[in-house]
């Protein structure tokens, strides 16, 4: 696999013009991780956002471990039922904390390096008992989107990189997790200028195997307003043995998620938001089926959710807010590329709902 260093470096490097005096409060800029493991089903997301300009700007990361009922307190973990703990803050933002280039970003609890081709994050936080250190290399095709969508009242940039080789830990109470070459790990980069409360999205990222092991990452974003009543234009980026193999847009692609039959109350990441609306119920997604097709090729991806967590991100400019609801579970996919028919079973995906 041929990793484009340049296309890599474009993806990677800090959007926010940072020593501008005059540079807007709108800007966000952010790093996103999803590990898996295959083997125990444990996930995690972590997600580290740079809001506004330093000085008067904030850092918010954010984390999410899911893992079986149970293996938190020791007991017999039944892997019939999951159960996610997480931990959202928000940390003043100094120019003393940031080198931008390599990039470097470090405080008493939070390092988020990449130099080259080499990335190790790590955070702690006490309250909840939840910290980690990994630290690797991409294996994927890296995907750069530059062109700057209008997006809500702004504009949104992003990019892909479908594959990580991972090694370290992660603690979620007394328990230690060994993160190795087997964990499936994803990223990708958001920047731009918007509001939250403006805009929302559904992406995720699938990833399977077939029986003989050949390897299928599919990835999709679709953006909406906060109402779901406008939709932007899907993309479904596919990947197979971590090299770029289709990309799929617009009318080809249909997206249906399905709901609970009742209402219910989410589980809402602690905070003065999660106060706020904590007592309100909400139709959930019990399912997702992505329909991909053209002249040639096509793919029915279906995802069973098995959990839901809730963030609620108020803005920093405005009285309003976004929420964020966070799905996962495993994965089938049926695919036809190059006049050749495959299926994937027990595959996995991480998903957002957002509005």
């Amino acid at each position: 696999m041929t990793i484009h260093k340049q296309i890599l470096h474009l993806l990677e490097e800090f959007k926010i013009p940072a020593t501008d005096p005059y540079c807007p409060e709108d800007w966000k800029d952010w790093y996103h991780y999803i590990l898996y493991d295959p083997v125990s089903k444990i996930r995690i997301l972590y997600n580290l956002c740079f809001n506004g300009r330093p000085g008067t700007g904030y850092i918010t990361d954010t984390c999410f471990i899911t893992v079986p009922k149970g293996f938190a307190g020791h007991r017999v973990a039944d892997m019939a039922e999951w159960e996610t703990y997480g931990f959202a803050r928000n940390t003043d933002w100094s120019l003393d904390h940031l080198v931008i280039q390599p990039l470097h970003f470090q405080t008493e609890n939070i390092l988020l390096s990449i130099r080259n081709d080499e990335t190790s994050i790590s955070a702690a936080d006490r309250r909840s008992g939840i910290a980690f250190n990994v630290c690797g290399h991409p294996v994927a095709t890296p995907v750069y989107v530059p062109e700057l969508a209008p997006y809500g009242n702004g504009f949104i940039g992003w990019g892909v990189v479908p594959g990580f080789r991972m090694n370290g830990w992660i603690q979620l109470g007394a328990q230690c997790i060994t993160v190795d070459e087997r964990w499936y790990c994803y990223h990708d980069r958001n920047f731009g200028r918007f509001n939250w409360g403006a805009i929302g999205w559904t992406w995720f990222v699938l990833n399977a195997s077939e029986k003989d092991g050949r390897n299928w990452c599919y990835v999709l974003h679709r953006s909406n307003d906060n109402q779901f009543r406008k939709f932007g234009a899907p993309i479904l980026f596919v990947f197979c043995e971590q090299a770029l193999k289709k990309v799929f847009l617009g009318n080809g692609i249909d997206v249906r998620f399905f709901w609970e039959a009742q209402d219910q109350r989410p589980p809402v990441l602690p905070g003065a938001m999660a106060s706020i609306f904590g007592d309100r119920s909400i139709m959930r997604p019990s399912k997702l089926i992505v329909r991909a097709a053209d002249e040639m090729d096509f793919a029915t991806l279906t995802m069973p959710v098995q959990t839901h967590t809730e963030l609620i991100v108020p803005d920093s400019e405005r009285k309003q807010y976004t929420f964020i609801k966070e799905l996962s579970g495993r994965a089938n996919t049926t695919q036809l590329f190059d006049g050749q028919k495959s299926v994937c079973k027990d595959g996995f995906f991480y998903a957002e709902h957002v509005h």
